[in-house]
């Protein structure tokens, strides 16, 4: 399995036209907090396509800190405030849904330390056998907020999707999952541009969740 600016270019073609949909099908604004995750993980890519071509183009080399911001902005800050927000938004059943918006502020606190370490820890792209690498140029040094920050990136990107009841979440909830376990165990080093790359594809699954809920809404009785 090869990953390279080919593959980026192609899952943010595929992603848009599959968010463009999804965002079509959604009845109402709180739908679309959800209904964006497939278009911006297109706009995800797109910037990784660039980082690529920063990497083996020195015409491009210039612009590749600002390429690699703009994916990180989407990696770090992001998803693990509007995954949670997202899920909290349609989420209908009353406890889940304080659950989810206990875990927007998970994710911001998360996205907050993120930030912090993207302006100013540097961080540099590099290649390591068909992926890329963003470390710090300014390493962590006695950083101990470092694995307490992974874990809470984790509980607010992924624990949402196990707390909805909504019909569909949760196979996307076990897939994601899975390709978080696969991409850890495979390309830890790598995880940020992988684990992306995958849950990209992953949320295709998305449109058919709201395809669900609208379905689901159309048959209930009218009051």
């Amino acid at each position: 399995m090869c990953f390279s600016a080919t593959a980026s270019f192609t899952a943010a073609a595929v992603m848009g036209g599959v968010g463009l949909a999804t965002f079509k099908i959604s009845k109402n604004k709180d739908q679309r907090y959800l209904a964006s995750v497939p278009f911006l993980f297109a706009w995800q890519q797109l910037s990784e396509a660039w980082v690529w071509i920063s990497i083996r183009d020195e015409q491009w080399h210039p612009y590749q800190h600002f390429f690699t911001l703009c994916f990180l902005f989407f990696a770090w800050v992001v998803w693990p405030i509007l995954i949670p927000l997202s899920f909290y938004k349609i989420e209908p059943n009353s406890i889940r849904k304080l659950w989810c918006k206990r875990l927007v502020y998970v994710g911001i606190c998360s996205a907050a330390y993120a930030s912090f370490n993207m302006l100013m820890k540097y961080p540099v792209p590099d290649v390591a056998t068909f992926h890329i690498v963003y470390t710090m140029e300014k390493l962590y040094q006695h950083d101990l907020f470092f694995v307490p920050h992974q874990i809470v990136y984790v509980l607010s990107t992924v624990l949402p999707m196990f707390l909805s009841t909504l019909k569909g979440v949760k196979f996307l909830a076990i897939v994601n999952f899975i390709a978080l376990i696969f991409c850890f165990y495979l390309f830890q080093l790598a995880l940020p541009s992988t684990w992306c790359f995958f849950a990209a594809f992953i949320s295709a699954i998305i449109y058919w969740i709201i395809k669900q809920v609208n379905s689901n809404q159309s048959l209930s009785p009218q009051s």
